[in-house]
């Protein structure tokens, strides 16, 4: 198995019937959690921040590629954590291209209108997939091509203690759950610390996390 994580821009992506929420209202978007992805639909967590404070997640929705969103929490003005639902948009885009195996990701990250989006298959299905989108006229950069690692502690071995406790009680004691078990208040009541370290613990674990998936060769 092998994945390839590629960027390119909202324009390029359309030229396959890709319809990412509206980037132009959005400042980052980091993919935290895949909760379901297969030929039916994709959930997902994502933090996302928008340029405006006028943006609201219901903006999320517009063009189809999401049916639901839902707000899990606000960090800022700007800055939410959001569930979010799509049906089977990127399957049809496979299907459109003729691929007939692998999957495609929901947007791993935006940065500046630029989109990271994650293809996962074979030797075979991923060239098929370059190859396709390459006939297409799509400019993209490949940002990583490798060999899918699923090991279940890989990830977490580059996390502190500090960052790994908190990050496991969160997901033990239901932080993670929709609908939430367990409020960042009473979490940090169960570690012992304050509700400012126990979100930068997180946030450092998150993003670490992030970072291992997305990291360029």
């Amino acid at each position: 198995m092998r994945r390839l994580i590629l960027e390119a821009s909202e324009k390029e992506l359309s030229k396959v019937g890709v319809a990412i929420p509206p980037v132009q209202k959005i400042k980052s978007l980091d993919l935290l959690y895949v909760l379901r992805q297969d030929r039916e639909e994709f959930a997902a967590v994502s933090r996302i921040e928008f340029k405006d404070s006028s943006s609201k997640i219901e903006d999320l929705l517009v063009d189809g590629f999401l049916v639901e969103v839902q707000l899990l929490e606000q960090e800022k003005s700007r800055t939410f954590t959001v569930f979010m639902r799509g049906g089977p948009i990127l399957s049809t885009v496979l299907g459109s291209l003729g691929i007939a195996g692998g999957y495609l990701f929901p947007p791993l990250e935006i940065r500046e209108e630029k989109i990271k989006i994650c293809f996962l298959g074979n030797n075979a299905q991923v060239s098929d997939f370059l190859e396709k989108i390459t006939v297409l006229g799509i400019r993209f950069k490949v940002v990583l091509l490798t060999d899918a690692d699923f090991s279940p502690d890989s990830p977490l071995n580059k996390l502190t203690e500090k960052q790994k406790k908190a990050l496991m009680a969160a997901y033990k004691l239901g932080y993670y759950d929709i609908p939430r078990r367990i409020n960042s208040e009473k979490l940090a009541r169960e570690l012992n610390i304050g509700s400012s370290t126990l979100g930068e613990h997180l946030r450092k674990a998150e993003r670490s996390l992030l970072i291992h998936i997305l990291s360029e060769a």
